[in-house]
């Protein structure tokens, strides 16, 4: 008897109710009011009780071997069977109403299934002793998702689309948030846990989710293997993953129980009312989750806010400036022209990763590449198909983007050497007609000046222009016959009169105003 009395100090320490610990060892609940009782008036602490002996118990709860009784002879038969049917019951799918069965055939004037499950749950309870948890001021935040869905729905078809509903509570105050969301995946979970920070007004030390897939991408007893994307988010805002154990549903039981409590709050004050959108119904568990948190919680004299601003609220971590903005993610091997590609855009990175795995990280105004820990560019977001973003500093082969900022850079060059060449190479972009050609032809004369100097290739320019002969071939043949030695600069740095023809010269190739004149008089 004494040792149901120190089972039932520990449950009572653990928190377990007088209802359940008289159904768990089959006594009144007045009989489990009397041990309390007992317990509240010796002074005497729980740790310290579990160390006396029947002697010293039965001073302080009252001679309880009088009313000790031998146990049946189907007692005693099934005690015996314990120890090997609870063993059964952590294989997987084994149950205890399968268990039953197989007692009944071997006992069929044994207990019956009520019993039994009884005797199961108190032995069970009896050698799996749960120890009391310590929890700190903002230390963490549990988040899971409830089991029951809410519904919204559509204004226009009248369909009802389902809603998960997101719970995060901070384990020190019980202070508890929640809203619904559209799922469970990454992108609901990561805006779910940074709404619960805005709405705590700080950040815990860690995370504890249970083990979902958007958190936690391989369980390990360990170290479980995080969610890259959950883990990035948990370092923006400074903040640790400890995820719950696996089979231990102990670690996560105050965010359970605060579901719970959530079923007979929040949705019960919800219940029967029509919601036509996500934002109506989260305004409308936003009303009633203040009325919970405000509520003096049972065996306690203040509610769920006032713990938390008396004891957690200040200790929490400080929320960044900026908001954590959710990243898509996409591998791609880097193709033999030095591009990725992304919604049918292409983006350049450095020539030396072609043939490489890069990794992409997207939101709706950039994209960073990165070779494992490494970024090895950034683009601004573009989804125009087909078409290609590309930096000059990746040294890619050939020529990329338009041609006309390329002749904007040859024209800027040409105006540091002399306005002549800069008015040579405008004609020479009229006169072609087509900005690629244009452009290679002026890129080619401008080239001129590594062979034969700044200064010939200016008197070059004059020369061809007042022949009327526009292009990188005309320069060349200019320079070849050196025809440009007349307009080359005296020592005093002018040209000679008789360099300036004061007639326009005649080529075979130019038609001339009579031609146009003829044209126009129908001749």
């Amino acid at each position: 008897m004494n040792k149901r009395i120190k089972s039932i100090l520990r449950c009572y320490a653990s928190g377990m109710g007088i209802k359940e610990m008289a159904c768990t060892f089959c006594i009144s609940r007045n009989t489990v009011r009397k041990y309390v009782r007992h317990f509240l008036s010796s002074g005497k602490s729980i740790e310290e009780l579990l160390t006396y002996s029947d002697r010293q118990l039965d001073e302080i709860f009252g001679n309880t071997s009088l009313r000790h009784r031998e146990p049946s002879s189907k007692r005693v038969e099934l005690e015996a069977l314990l120890p090997d049917y609870v063993s059964q019951l952590s294989r997987k799918g084994m149950s205890v109403r399968k268990l039953f069965k197989k007692y009944h055939a071997a006992y069929p004037d044994g207990y019956g299934l009520s019993s039994f499950k009884r005797i199961i749950r108190e032995y069970r309870f009896r050698i799996k002793v749960v120890g009391h948890v310590e929890h700190y001021s903002a230390d963490q935040m549990y988040v899971d998702f409830a089991g029951d869905k809410l519904e919204v729905v559509d204004e226009m078809t009248g369909e009802t689309k389902k809603s998960e509903v997101f719970v995060a509570i901070l384990p020190f105050s019980h202070y508890t948030y929640c809203e619904a969301v559209w799922s469970q995946r990454k992108e609901d979970l990561i805006r779910g846990c940074e709404n619960a920070m805005y709405y705590f007004e700080g950040v815990p030390a860690a995370i504890v989710p249970d083990n979902l897939k958007a958190a936690v991408t391989r369980s390990d007893r360990n170290e479980p293997v995080i969610n890259e994307d959950f883990a990035a988010f948990a370092e923006h805002y400074g903040c640790a993953v400890y995820p719950a154990r696996v089979r231990h549903p102990k670690d996560k039981a105050l965010v359970e129980n605060a579901v719970k409590l959530l079923y007979r709050s929040v949705y019960f004050e919800i219940e029967g009312m029509t919601f036509t959108s996500l934002d109506e119904l989260n305004a409308a568990i936003r009303v009633s989750l203040q009325k919970f948190n405000g509520k003096v919680m049972a065996g306690r004299e203040m509610s769920r806010r006032e713990m938390f601003l008396r004891g957690e609220k200040d200790y929490l971590r400080p929320l960044p400036q900026q908001r954590y903005i959710v990243k898509e993610r996409k591998v791609m091997t880097v193709g033999k022209n030095s591009y990725v590609s992304l919604f049918k855009h292409h983006y350049s990175v450095p020539r030396e990763y072609v043939g490489r795995r890069v990794t992409m990280l997207y939101d709706a105004d950039t994209v960073e590449i990165y070779c494992g820990m490494n970024l090895v560019a950034t683009h601004g977001r573009c989804d125009i198909p087909y078409t290609y973003s590309w930096k000059k500093e990746h040294n890619l082969p050939g020529h990329y983007g338009p041609y006309d900022k390329d002749l904007d850079e040859l024209f800027r060059q040409a105006s540091e050497m002399d306005n002549i060449v800069l008015n040579y190479l405008r004609e020479v972009e009229r006169t072609m007609q087509y900005p690629p050609k244009a452009f290679r032809s002026c890129r080619g004369i401008l080239a001129l000046e590594k062979k034969y100097g700044r200064d010939r290739l200016i008197a070059a320019c004059a020369c061809a222009d007042q022949k009327l002969q526009y292009g990188y071939q005309a320069l060349r043949e200019v320079l070849g016959l050196g025809e440009d030695a007349d307009f080359l600069p005296d020592e005093d740095g002018t040209i000679q009169p008789h360099a300036i023809p004061i007639t326009p010269l005649k080529h075979k190739n130019i038609r001339g105003s009579e031609y146009y004149q003829k044209e126009k008089s129908g001749q």
